[in-house]
């Protein structure tokens, strides 16, 4: 043999070398992240029974309340968080917090581990309690920092942490909503900002192996089951409209989450927030929690017009003042939520005979509106339901939505969700930062920002 086949075919071996070290490596990230997002649902779980002595879903819960009790439980777990972020700072003043979109694209993947636990310790007095925010937005932070304390720890020196964090972002993700495909996506065209091929293997062995993980341990998916094959008729022509209308609506609803920041000022912000949710839960139970118990119910076509408009508009207000004052954690669920409410409705009123197509449809449309992500967001409602026939019909329709939305606004939805009390104003900065990817370079200042459900 020759110098240099013997020089290629040990380049081949290298790189063959790599390649598996690294997938390998991806599993042993995504059983980390997955655990660590499991760890975090228990943990909510289990402070949930001690508020409520329950463990099922919130809105049920609250449901089977007393009064004085159902408007006091978002107050006091408001109050908890409020100490907790309190404590955090006033002991460590100086702690810095990255969230992990911020994190993959400007810090090299470094998310500190320590400002993470206080935050997530904050985010679960709240989702415990009833407030009307996203649980899975602080789970999958939370996955991200062990992802990246891991990646530190890394034998592999070729492999950035960035690329690690991505990783468990992907298991954390699929973890948390028993959505693996959905998974690899949310990170291609969220948290990367580019279509990295070359990184899909280790993203695939990531999300399944945190997917496999919750599974085992909190129980198979879809979390919101469909039953049966929904018919595909001519009516179904309607989700062209929808889409018009949604499409443009996710900008709408961006500046809604935006402007809510004013609530921030209110002298302890986060009390007014469980109030808000408390004296709402009189009137509707379904405020409580981040909309899974509404969204099942909408989903399952088990609601009339005017209920839909009632929980929509009720849980709407909620959100938005979780998120004004200050919240910690996200609007991904919620979000989803809100589509499918409105594609239901949608569907009620043009007296179509499968109108839960257009629930599916709904959540599909308003999350690519709001996230830019028309492919995750597909992927996202297609596995939370079971209804994968759809895919075809969705995936299109969710790329012009998108397209709609990013034509009104360049602004997503991964630079929006809850900040913590003490920072007042939003600033985005656009800047040429991140040739690299190519992606839109959000420089974050004033408030860190956390996506999620």
């Amino acid at each position: 043999m020759t110098t240099a086949t013997v020089t290629n075919v040990r380049g081949t071996e290298q790189a063959v070398t790599s390649w598996l070290a690294s997938t390998v490596w991806a599993i042993v990230l995504g059983a980390a992240s997955g655990s660590a997002c499991v760890a975090i649902r228990l943990f909510f779980r289990f402070l949930q029974w001690v508020f409520v002595q329950q463990t099922g879903m919130l809105p049920i819960v609250a449901a089977t309340l007393p009064p004085a009790r159902r408007i006091l439980t978002p107050i006091i777990g408001a109050a908890l968080a409020t100490l907790v972020l309190w404590m955090m700072r006033r002991s460590a003043p100086d702690l810095r917090f990255e969230e992990y979109v911020e994190a993959v694209r400007l810090r090299n993947g470094r998310i500190p581990l320590l400002s993470t636990v206080w935050r997530t310790a904050s985010s679960a007095f709240s989702v415990a309690s009833g407030a009307a925010i996203g649980r899975e937005g602080s789970m999958i932070q939370f996955a991200a920092a062990i992802s990246s304390w891991v990646g530190e720890r890394s034998p592999l020196r070729n492999l950035s942490l960035s690329r690690q964090v991505a990783y468990g972002a992907a298991a954390a993700v699929a973890a948390a909503y028993q959505a693996p495909i959905a998974g690899i996506f949310f990170v291609t065209e969220i948290v990367l900002g580019e279509w990295a091929w070359s990184d899909i293997p280790q993203l695939l062995s990531a999300s399944g192996t945190g997917w496999l993980i919750s599974r085992l341990l909190l129980g198979a998916g879809p979390l919101f089951p469909v039953r049966g094959s929904l018919l595909i008729t001519h009516d179904l022509l309607w989700v062209l409209p929808l889409t018009l209308v949604l499409g443009a609506l996710g900008p709408a609803y961006q500046k809604l989450l935006h402007f809510s920041g004013a609530a921030k000022r209110l002298p302890f912000a986060l009390l007014w927030s469980g109030l808000a949710v408390g004296v709402l839960a009189l009137i509707e139970p379904k405020v409580w929690g981040n909309g899974d118990a509404a969204l099942l119910v909408i989903l399952q076509n088990k609601t009339m017009l005017l209920g839909i408009f009632s929980v929509f508009t009720f849980r709407l207000v909620a959100t938005t003042f979780c998120v004004g004052t200050g919240t910690v954690g996200g609007v991904f669920t919620p979000t989803l939520f809100a589509g499918a409410a409105l594609g239901l409705a949608t569907g009620h009123l043009l007296h179509n005979p499968e109108p839960s197509i257009l629930a599916i449809c709904g959540m599909g449309l308003l999350m690519a509106a709001v996230t830019h992500a028309p492919v995750m967001a597909a992927l996202m409602a297609v596995e939370l339901t079971g209804q994968w026939h759809l895919l075809p019909i969705i995936l299109p329709c969710n790329l012009l939505a998108s397209l709609i939305a990013r034509t009104i606004s360049r602004e997503s939805l991964y630079a929006i969700a809850s900040p913590e009390p003490a920072q007042r104003k939003i600033v985005f900065d656009i800047q040429d930062c991140d040739h690299q990817t190519g992606a839109d370079p959000w420089i974050f200042k004033g408030d860190r920002r956390q996506i999620g459900s």
